[in-house]
This record gives structure tokens, C-alpha cells and sequence, in this order.
């Protein structure tokens, strides 16, 4: 980018470029929208979003008091914002913060009693299963050698790792299994898929030649269909 660029320009462009790139849908969403709200506020008042920009790309330290104060004026309320922070820092395990050598006891615990807590009837479930299993299930789900089941089993299946799930799939903001996984959770990265894959399907039905005149024709033969059933019913029911 030339070093002439607005600071405008410059936030923009990292905005737009990160609505393009970006694979999480929520930050998507969120840098698009706000790129449309610095436009808007630059056709405007131009000085104004151009001071708005410099003060975005300035990599200074966002303070609570700030966020905070913001809150205050434009008349949030603001009181359940710490619970929720901390219920967030709770399920969040930050790359930075987990040791390389994890307890494996302390993990179960936690893996355990969050099952517990929110799946108990997958929990009895999965005591069920354990106790079902064969003497030698240590041997053949846990051993290194190539020939184990287990290898057989991974190399076939290649199983995603352990992840919770949404406990309320309708709270995109405050799902545990998304700050868990540092990103959208496979609940709600499926219903984005699946967004996506209806926004497709709804562009291709407007904008595909081929696609509208078969969405026409079936139409007309839906109309027609129509047609043939209410004459029929009509001459059923005026017949003596």
C-alpha cells in the first residue's frame, strides 16, 4: 500500500481483506458491518472518520474504563458484563496459558464433571460403555504398535479431537464450546455451512440463467398441477 494512503484507506482495506479471508463467521460479519459504518460516517463528516481510523490502527491498549464509559453513555446496562467475562475466561483455555505436560486426572475431572453437569444421560451412557468393554481394552484402545486396533481404528476414521458441545445452541455469543475451541464450535460452524450453502443456493436461483428458467418451468408446471386438482375437485363436488 503507498505511504500516501489515508488512514481511512488503510482501515478499509485491512477490514474488507478481513471480512474476505477470515474463516470465523462472526468476525466476517463484524469487520464488513463496520467498514459500513466508517463509510457511512465518512460521506459525512470526512475528518471525522479519518480521526476514527488513526485512533483504530494507533495500537494502544483498550482499557476497561473506556469500554466501560462508552456503556455508561450510550445507556447499556452494563451489570452482568463482568459474569459474563469471567464465565468466558472460565471455558477458555488460551494457547498461551496451557502447560505442554497437562495432567491427564486433572483433564479428566474437568472433561467428567463438565459431562456431568450439562449430559448426565450421556454420561450414564458412556459409564455403560466402559464397563462393557473387554479385559484387555487398555491393550488394544491405548497400545503404540502399528497392528493395534487402535492404530487401524485412527487411521480410518480420523476422528476430530474432544470438544464440548454448545450447551444452548440458539447463544452464539456466549457458547462454552466456542471459547473453548477458540472458534466456532462444529455445532455452530455446521449451521454456518449450512447459511452459506442456502445463501448459494438462493444466488444461483437469481442470477443463473439455467437455473431461472427451470425454476420457471417447474413453477408452471406447479400452476398446472394446481389447475388439474381444483377442476377435478370442482367436478367431483358439483357432479349429482
Amino acid at each position: 500500500m503507498p505511504e500516501d494512503t489515508t488512514q481511512l484507506a488503510r482501515l478499509r482495506t485491512r477490514m474488507l481483506a478481513t471480512a474476505y479471508s477470515n474463516a470465523d463467521f462472526w468476525t466476517q460479519r463484524t469487520a464488513f458491518l463496520a467498514d459500513r459504518a466508517v463509510a457511512a460516517l465518512a460521506r459525512r463528516d470526512p475528518a471525522a472518520a479519518e480521526a476514527l481510523a488513526a485512533s483504530l490502527l494507533a495500537p494502544e491498549i483498550l482499557h476497561d474504563t473506556q469500554i466501560l464509559g462508552a456503556a455508561v453513555e450510550a445507556g447499556i446496562d452494563t451489570s452482568a458484563w463482568e459474569e459474563r467475562r469471567e464465565k468466558i475466561r472460565t471455558y477458555t483455555r488460551d494457547a498461551y496459558e496451557v502447560p505442554p505436560q497437562f495432567d491427564p486426572a486433572t483433564e479428566a475431572k474437568r472433561i467428567w464433571a463438565s459431562l456431568y453437569d450439562h449430559y448426565p444421560q450421556i454420561a450414564a451412557a458412556l459409564i455403560d460403555f466402559l464397563q462393557g468393554l473387554p479385559p484387555t481394552w487398555r491393550e488394544d484402545l491405548f497400545t503404540s504398535s502399528p497392528h493395534s486396533p487402535a492404530a487401524t481404528s485412527r487411521t480410518v476414521l480420523e476422528l476430530p479431537g474432544p470438544e464440548t458441545a454448545p450447551y444452548d445452541p440458539l447463544d452464539w455469543e456466549d457458547c462454552p464450546a466456542c471459547a473453548e475451541a477458540q472458534d466456532q464450535c462444529r455445532y455452530h460452524r455446521g449451521v454456518h455451512d449450512g447459511m452459506e450453502h442456502q445463501r448459494a443456493l438462493i444466488t444461483t436461483a437469481l442470477t443463473d440463467p439455467t437455473a431461472i428458467d427451470q425454476l420457471q418451468q417447474r413453477h408452471t408446471e406447479l400452476e398446472a398441477t394446481t389447475a388439474r386438482t381444483t377442476a377435478a375437485d370442482t367436478s367431483t363436488s358439483t357432479s349429482p
